[in-house]
């Protein structure tokens, strides 16, 4: 579930820079023709100085503005692919360990299982109760090391979780922030 629950925070992050990269795509287009529109204002320039130079500040303002939201697009563009990145990681690590705990708990069912069989085959029974106590303590304290395990993984999967509502946080607070940029353009 957890794991479905990282696929899925990792498409929309992925949705989420893809839409920013087009967002960058599309302002420095604008930037672009903004630049133009400089070039020909200041041809007109040479022929309408008063009204081209105001006209020309404008759009070099404008133009100095777009750099700006430019540079900060690939800001955030950059720190969201490390946030992503961030995220595959953890993930990767979970899956580590709960591909760990598979095999611990597989391990333990097999060693239970050929313990469980040689009880059966006992020569005697007072040597097959000797090694059912034998085995019932080992495997209460495999019990019990699977359990710390289980306690580990739990406090593990915890800490994966506050960072990830963090990172959603950031990411909300990101996108809010992107909300009031666009409405400013």
């Amino acid at each position: 579930v957890k794991h479905e629950e990282i696929a899925k925070s990792n498409l929309r992050l992925k949705g989420n820079l893809e839409a920013h990269h087009e967002e960058l795509r599309s302002v420095r287009k604008e930037k672009d023709f903004l630049q133009e529109e400089i070039i020909k204002m200041k041809r007109k320039i040479e022929e309408e100085p008063k009204i081209a130079t105001t006209s020309l500040q404008k759009l070099q303002a404008k133009a100095d503005d777009l750099q700006a939201l430019v540079t900060m697009k690939s800001e955030k563009i950059l720190e969201m692919e490390s946030e992503r990145k961030e995220q595959e990681t953890i993930r990767m690590k979970e899956i580590d360990m709960l591909i760990e705990l598979r095999d611990i708990v597989e391990d333990q069912k097999t060693r239970i299982a050929s313990l469980e069989e040689e009880v059966e085959r006992g020569d005697s029974a007072q040597r097959s109760m000797e090694a059912q106590q034998r085995l019932l303590c080992e495997a209460e304290a495999k019990t019990a090391e699977a359990e710390e395990t289980v306690e580990k993984w739990k406090a593990r999967m915890a800490e994966a979780e506050l960072i990830m509502k963090e990172m959603e946080a950031k990411i909300e607070q990101e996108e809010e922030e992107n909300r009031m940029l666009q409405e400013m353009i």
